[in-house]
């Protein structure tokens, strides 16, 4: 029976070891203190991640951390060392041991304390995704694992999501489970986010037995987008403190650590400070909870992009905003003032060369339609003219009456164009002013050759007359 006693205590002891817990906010910092007894004090110390105890930062030189935002002092004086984690995030979330040097450098470093780290709050923007990650003691792997909104019940029938004992995944919906027992951590991810996500949660181990849960909060964040000089209205939700003291409103910029008093911008104390003011919904009941703020941002900046924070004092529902402000570049000249007189001789000058050029055309177009004009003439004399070249004069006798005296020869001259051609052009012939007195008429008549021409009169004495010239 003493046997059995003893061995329910030491049953109890491990089951129910001790286990630090330490919690901190997003991009904030958490430090953990180790305590060792006085065998450790020259051993070297360890911090380590998992169950099997990955050294992520320890006190040896030649050992270098995983991360710069991890550190390690030892205080010997004290029997204890500290080790820091700055600039936290989602995925720090999980198992930790501090531990000190084996008895000789090869021994396994000695596990002297488990630590669970948890960072909260959870934060996701309004229409991503936000994961919970949930560590648990070693002996909880085949167990169910849940996640409520608000405080689970013993039997997990208000859980949002739930994986059966012995399975590690889980899906409802949005929401989708997986265990990691190795790492002793299951996480729970929310898809498609909305501002009234935001609140109270818990993981939860459920035995069948009893339930072990850790709480954690989701913040969704809305997001807010405008431009440079415009103005932009930010609306707080928050829950109403039931206390008979009133309570101030605020507004602040921080980053995910939440703020701080002196981080406030603007408050229902103050409500007009500069470009922020805050305005308080005066149309609401007052015997309800849900109550809502308006905080005005003027003249906005793009240095205002950021996370901000708003709710009342000492509530417990609080509303994140991320404001991104466009930056709006103005529309300037972009030359330079120098440059301008080149560009403005560049300019002159192309415009010298396109007039010049146009009158250049304009004057050969002109030209080349005089030079047309002659050219036409020609041709048109040219298929009218009888070519005469070498053209000889000859006596035009009378034939009819050969005993009239030589002074009554007719002459008549055949006149050749100044410039003679190949081509057939004309010859005139002129008559004398009387060569006939009873002449009716004359006429001009051409050979088979380019180089005979005959000229006949008809009436009284003359009757024809012929003259020919040869090349």
């Amino acid at each position: 029976m003493k046997n059995l006693i003893v061995l329910l205590i030491y049953l109890i002891s491990c089951y129910c070891k001790v286990i630090k817990k330490e919690t901190g906010p997003p991009a904030g910092v958490v430090t953990i203190k180790c305590p060792y007894d006085a065998q450790y004090v020259d051993r070297h110390k360890y911090f380590c991640r998992g169950t099997g105890c990955d050294i992520i930062v320890s006190d040896e030189e030649s050992r270098q951390p995983t991360s710069q935002r991890l550190n390690l002092t030892d205080h010997k004086q004290d029997r204890d060392f500290l080790v820091t984690m700055t600039n936290l995030t989602g995925e720090d979330t999980g198992v930790y041991w501090c531990a000190a040097g084996g008895a000789s450098p090869s021994d396994t470093p000695d596990l002297l304390m488990e630590v669970h780290i948890q960072v909260n709050p959870v934060i996701g923007d309004v229409g991503d995704s936000a994961t919970f990650r949930c560590p648990y003691a070693e002996g909880y792997q085949n167990y169910s694992k849940c996640l409520c909104k608000g405080t689970c019940d013993n039997s997990g029938t208000n859980c949002l999501i739930k994986s059966e004992q012995g399975q590690t995944q889980a899906k409802n919906g949005n929401e989708t489970l997986y265990d990691d027992t190795a790492a002793r951590v299951f996480s729970v991810t929310v898809r498609g986010l909305k501002a009234e996500y935001s609140g109270k949660y818990s993981c939860a181990v459920i035995t069948g037995v009893n339930i072990v849960t850790t709480e954690q909060e989701l913040l969704v964040r809305e997001v807010v987008v405008s431009d440079e000089g415009k103005s932009v209205i930010i609306t707080c939700k928050y829950q109403k403190v039931q206390t008979s003291e009133t309570k101030f409103k605020y507004f602040c910029r921080a980053k995910d650590a939440g703020c701080k008093f002196e981080d406030f911008l603007v408050s229902s104390l103050a409500p007009n400070q500069g470009r922020y003011i805050l305005k308080e919904d005066k149309n609401l009941q007052p015997e309800s909870s849900a109550r809502t703020f308006n905080v005005t941002i003027t003249d906005l900046r793009a240095e205002d992009s950021g996370i901000y924070w708003c709710g009342e004092v000492e509530g417990e529902r609080k509303t994140v905003v991320r404001l991104e402000v466009n930056k709006v570049t103005p529309v300037t000249n972009s030359t330079s003032p120098g440059s301008s007189p080149m560009i403005l001789s560049v300019s002159l000058i192309v415009v010298v060369v396109v007039v010049a050029t146009a009158v250049f055309l304009l004057y050969r177009h002109k030209r080349n339609r005089t030079q047309e004009l002659p050219s036409n003439d020609t041709n048109t004399r040219r298929n009218s003219q009888v070519p005469q070249p070498d053209c000889m004069y000859e006596e035009i006798k009378d034939t009819h009456n050969p005993s009239l005296p030589e002074t009554n020869t007719v002459y008549a001259t055949a006149q050749l164009p100044t410039m003679p051609s190949d081509d057939l052009t004309y010859s005139t012939a002129t008559l004398p002013t009387n060569p006939c007195t009873d002449m009716g008429y004359s006429a001009v008549s051409f050979g088979e050759g380019p180089n005979t021409a005959a000229i006949a009169f008809r009436q009284g004495n003359c009757e024809y007359s012929r003259t020919s010239s040869d090349q």
